[in-house]
Formats: structure tokens, C-alpha cells, sequence
């Protein structure tokens, strides 16, 4: 079932914006943006009657305790052109597991138009793009502040080409790496507060005691008075999905935060501030390495930024002198010979300004970080302690080297190109997402991956078209999916547990290469050990999905592909196989979907002229 997608230069996004916000020189306030996008939506979206893909959003998801992608197709009812919404009707699920009322009120930004409609007179082709337009506006160039701009002041004539001008640089990597990192971790925490408020002020609305003059009326007509209620998406009767635990001072500073993000963001949105910002990172930089390299303080040369040798980065918290000299002692077996070695403090502090085939080295402790770049290709990061301590049944998380976030919805590590991690705890339990393996190989040893045990949307490992994963003597557990392979990537995977995930492993597409070493790989007390999208059940099968106790079984439908063998110990499900002549989506759209939504880390349309 294909949908539409669409391929455009930021020129062409330009022009698109500019004909819907024209006002033929006049000043268009940031109140009116809205307004005139409702005009253009009227005009060129069908009001009922066509066909859609519905991606159900992440926020959704967590309520309903769905896996994440979640997507449902069914047909619009009604568009709700005042509110940019529509009445969606979900006729069928993927997952027999999603239970979805058949009306739900959603956002027409959440809705993809199929190719294929029922009705052949809708004038679909415009539909899909129109909703393509007002996607983009408002994921790349609306921010959640501006809607409290000044309506004297001419929104579209200080910001539209600026914003689409910085959401092109930035997926073109136009930016220095530091820069285009921390605008990239503002906008990922802008939308992640404004989500968290939008959610938090509908149930402190809803929490409401009724005023005295609607008791007055209740009172005297002997019925309720009438409150316009606007039911989340996945809701029935007056239960709210997101009843909010958080106290009114915490809202208070969820709006300070945004407050801080919006005075920072406004000052680089200018690209000639974008410049500065970046001259004084590079100057900064230099003089750190030149102090690094010679001892003293020096003008900074140009020349100081080209190849330097490899640095081993011993990274080790506060401890006492006997604690640190064996520390050293570790540090030793792991460093290369002839290597340069540097100390540090802080892991965050290593990570703004290691380079290719630098080496980490981490000291036992909590080593807590905010880092959404790439690491460095050809590097690795390695625990100073042994690795039966991290895989110990127990483990004293106080005494062994754990990386955590500081950033509640954000990825720990996004990986690019070939890198090694080893005898580490990575502490995921604050993010949505574990690790990002977006190119190359990841090679894992000695580690353990902890989840929070309640999302329905937390990913331990993802690993993206094309790249490869190797893991050995390691412990995945506590997520809503331990590993998630999309297609044409690989992974080997040997002596590896794989523990209280809701889905152990999950292979996207018949494509993924799978290798299981030996028998010593293992999916203990989940809900469901693996899940296989979108594999070929052979003529005359009509399941939609089907159950299946061992791996070998699972081989029969890709002997090429997926091999060796692994034991379930403990779990719900074994195995669970959809058909792949009933999946909703074509493998294009599909994949289109899967990387919108990675949100905040640099997806946006990579293929754009």
C-alpha cells in the first residue's frame, strides 16, 4: 500500500511557503500564520472520503502502551479545517495487539494519503501535497514560541527564509560539528517541552473544578452545561491518557526552560551569528590543543586543526590516589603502544573534542552526558573493569563504569561509521533510544543495556539500512524492543541474553541478515522473543500472522539470511511471523516513515537537491 512522498530542493520548500504566508507586501503577524494556513488548507484538501496511513504519535504510543512506529490505515471522515485536524476511521491494524477506538481525532500532520483510493473522483495527488507543505512547515520552520510574537512584527519576513535556510544547512552538514550539535540538541528539547506542555495544560484543564456560575446552571436546569471536550486520540469517555503527577512549579519550569531555548535559538537562527558562534568554537578549540600539545599558552595557528596522532582519553571520577594508580594499571593493557595519553574529568567534556580512532577510557562511576553527534569513526569506548563484573546477575551499578543521559528524549549514542564499545553499562533508562547505529559497524563486547522496564516505545539498539552490528557476551534488557534491524542490515550475535524486553529482536524486513552463533544467544521472560515483518509465507497461506516456536523454524522462510540458533526461556511468544503480502505499507513508503522518525537528528529529506 504505497503513500505519497515527495522529494523537494529548500528552494522549492521556500517558494511553497511563501505563496500560502503572501500578503502582497503587507505584514503578515505571527498570529496570522495559522490562520492563513487554515485558508490554504480549505482550498486544496478534500473534506472527506480518501484513504490514509495514520503514524500514530510517539507521545500516543506511550499512552496506549504501543510499540513505536505504530501505523493504522483507514479513511477521513470529516477534516477539521479550523483546527488543522481530522476525524480519522481506522479500518485495519498491522498488530492484532492495537486497540484503537474506530473514530480518533488527529493531526493532519500525523496522515500520509495512500496511492491507491477507493474513490478514484478525490482529487488525492493535490490532498498529499498540501499535506506535505504543512507537514514541513510545521516540523522544520514553526517553533513552539512563536505563537507569543508581537502582532506589529512581521513574522514571515524575519524568520521563513531563515528557518528554512538553517533546516538546510543543517541536513546538508553546512555547520561546524559543535554548532550544528548544539542547535540540533535545542530544537530536539524545544519540541520535547512542548509536547510535555501541551499534554500537561489539557490535564490540568481537564482537572478542573467546575466554576460557581456552571454550578449555578447545573443547579437550575438540573443537567450539566455544555464544555466543548476535546478527547485526546486512543481516549473514551472522561478518561485522560496523560493524567500529569507533575506539580504546577514543574510546569512553571518546563515554560522557563522553552523561555531559555527560544532566547538562545532566535540569537543563531541569524546566520551571520551562526558564523561567530562558530569562529569563537574553532578559536577555543585550537587553544585547548595547542595547550594540550605544547604546555603553554600560544596564538592559535590554522595549522593545528589538520591530522594529530590518536589520544587515549582516560576519563575518572573523584576517588582516592590508591583507587586512581590502579585505574592506570587497567589503563595500561588497553592503551596502544606509542599512543599519546590524555586525563580528563568529564566524559562530555572528551566527547566535544576526540577525533577519529580516538580511544576512551572510562573509570568506574556514573558518567552522565547530553551528546546527540555522531561518535568518531574508527574510535572506541572502553570500561576500566572487568567483564564478569558487568555481567554479573547482581550488579553494583555504583562500582562499574555507566554511561547515562541527561537529556530525557534523546538517543545515549548515535554511531557512524566503525566503532567499538566494550565493558560499559549504558544506562537508557532516561532516553527513548539506547543506540543509533546509523552506518558501519558497531562492534559491542562486555556490556549491558538497561531500559526502564515501562515504555512501550524504548529501543535498545537500532540499526539502520546498511549498517552492522556485532555483539558478544552481552545483556540487553528492559525494553520495549531489545534490537530493532530495519532493512538490508546485519548483525552476529554471540553469548548474547537478551532479557524483560516486551520484543526481544525485531527483523523489519526479509532483507536483514541475522547470525546467531552457535546456541548460546538467548530471549528470557519476554513478552514476545522475536518478530519477522514482511516475510514471504509461501503460496496458499492465508495468515496474517504466524506463530512459531524454534529459530530453525523461522530460517524455513529466509535459510539465506538468518542463521545459527538461539533458546527461549521464560517468554509469552516465541516467535511471530506477519505475511508479507499483508503488509500495509510498500518497502519505499515504509522506510520513508521509519526515518521520519528520527526526529532531531539531522533526517530531514537527505536526498534533497
Amino acid at each position: 500500500m504505497e503513500v505519497y512522498t515527495f522529494e523537494k530542493s529548500y528552494l522549492e520548500r521556500l517558494k511553497e511557503a511563501e505563496a500560502v504566508l503572501s500578503w502582497e507586501g503587507a505584514v503578515i503577524p505571527a498570529s496570522q500564520v495559522r490562520s492563513e494556513w487554515k485558508s490554504y488548507v480549505e482550498l486544496k484538501i478534500e473534506p472527506a472520503g480518501w484513504q490514509a496511513i495514520w503514524k500514530i504519535p510517539r507521545v500516543i504510543c506511550e499512552d496506549l502502551k504501543l510499540r513505536y512506529p505504530t501505523i493504522v490505515y483507514g479513511y477521513v471522515e470529516q477534516v477539521i479545517f479550523d483546527e488543522l485536524k481530522a476525524v480519522f476511521v481506522v479500518t485495519a491494524v498491522q498488530d492484532n495487539d492495537v486497540h484503537l477506538p474506530e473514530n480518533n481525532e488527529v493531526s493532519l500532520v500525523e496522515l500520509w494519503p495512500t496511492v491507491q483510493q477507493e474513490n478514484s473522483a478525490l482529487n488525492v495527488d493535490t490532498t498529499a501535497e498540501c499535506i506535505d507543505r504543512l507537514r514541513f512547515f510545521y516540523s522544520h520552520v514553526w517553533m513552539p514560541w512563536d505563537k507569543d510574537y508581537d502582532d506589529d512584527r512581521d513574522w514571515v519576513q524575519m524568520h521563513l527564509q531563515a528557518r528554512i535556510q538553517l533546516a538546510c544547512d543543517l541536513s546538508k552538514n553546512k555547520l561546524s560539528r559543535p554548532l550544528a550539535l548544539h542547535m540540533r540538541t535545542l530544537l530536539a528539547e524545544a519540541k520535547y517541552i512542548q509536547q510535555r506542555l501541551e499534554y500537561l495544560e489539557l490535564d490540568l484543564s481537564d482537572a478542573e473544578p467546575e466554576s460557581d456560575d456552571e454550578a449555578v446552571e447545573l443547579n437550575d436546569n438540573g443537567t450539566e452545561p455544555a464544555r466543548r471536550q476535546q478527547p485526546k486520540p486512543g481516549s473514551s469517555g472522561g478518561n485522560s491518557l496523560n493524567v500529569s503527577t507533575l506539580p504546577v512549579t514543574d510546569l512553571m519550569c518546563l515554560h522557563l526552560r522553552m523561555a531559555i531555548i527560544r532566547s538562545e535559538f532566535e540569537i543563531l537562527e541569524n546566520p551571520e551569528m551562526r558564523r561567530a558562534y562558530s569562529e569563537l568554537q574553532s578559536n577555543s578549540l585550537k587553544r585547548h590543543l595547542l595547550q594540550r600539545s605544547s604546555g603553554r599558552t600560544s596564538r592559535p595557528s590554522e595549522d593545528l586543526l589538520i591530522e594529530r596522532a590518536p589520544i587515549s582519553h582516560v576519563v575518572a571520577v573523584p576517588g582516592e590516589l590508591q583507587e586512581q594508580l590502579n585505574l592506570l594499571l587497567l589503563a595500561k593493557e588497553l592503551v596502544k603502544p606509542q599512543a599519546q595519553v590524555q586525563l580528563a574529568n568529564t566524559l562530555q567534556g572528551v566527547l566535544s573534542i576526540c577525533q577519529s580512532n580516538d580511544d576512551i577510557l572510562l573509570s568506574p562511576g556514573n558518567h552522565t552526558i547530553k551528546f546527540m553527534e555522531h561518535l568518531n569513526d574508527n574510535g572506541s569506548l572502553s570500561g576500566l573493569v572487568k567483564p564478569e563484573a558487568i555481567l554479573a546477575p547482581v550488579a553494583d551499578l555504583s562500582k562499574l563504569p555507566v554511561v547515562s543521559s541527561s537529556d530525557e528524549d534523546s538517543t545515549l549514542l548515535v554511531i557512524d561509521g566503525d566503532y567499538a564499545v566494550s565493558q560499559l553499562v549504558l544506562d537508557c533508562r532516561h532516553v527513548r533510544r539506547g543506540i543509533l547505529l546509523r552506518h558501519g559497524t558497531l562492534t559491542m563486547s562486555g556490556c549491558r543495556l538497561l531500559g526502564d522496564g515501562n515504555s512501550s516505545t524504548q529501543e535498545g539498539i537500532v540499526c539502520m539500512p546498511g549498517a552492522n552490528l556485532e555483539l558478544k557476551n552481552c545483556i540487553i534488557e528492559k525494553f520495549a524492543v531489545g534490537i530493532s534491524m530495519r532493512p538490508r542490515s546485519g548483525a552476529e550475535l554471540g553469548n548474547v541474553q537478551v532479557k524483560n524486553c516486551h520484543t526481544g529482536l525485531e527483523l523489519m524486513e526479509k532483507t536483514v541478515s541475522l547470525n546467531m552463533q552457535g546456541s548460546k544467544c538467548s530471549f528470557e521472560s519476554c513478552k514476545l522473543g522475536i518478530l519477522a515483518d514482511g516475510l514471504a509465507q509461501g503460496q496458499g497461506n492465508s495468515k496474517k500472522l504466524v506463530a512459531l516456536q524454534q529459530f530453525r523454524e523461522l530460517q524455513r522462510y529466509n535459510e539465506d539470511n538468518l542463521l545459527g540458533d538461539c533458546s527461549f526461556n521464560n517468554c509469552a511468544n516465541t516467535i511471530r511471523v506477519s505475511n508479507e503480502s499483508d503488509q500495509l505499507l510498500a518497502q519505499r513508503s515504509q522506510q520513508w516513515l521509519l526515518e521520519d522518525e528520527l526526529e532531531g537528528e539531522n533526517k530531514e529529506n537527505t536526498t534533497m537537491a
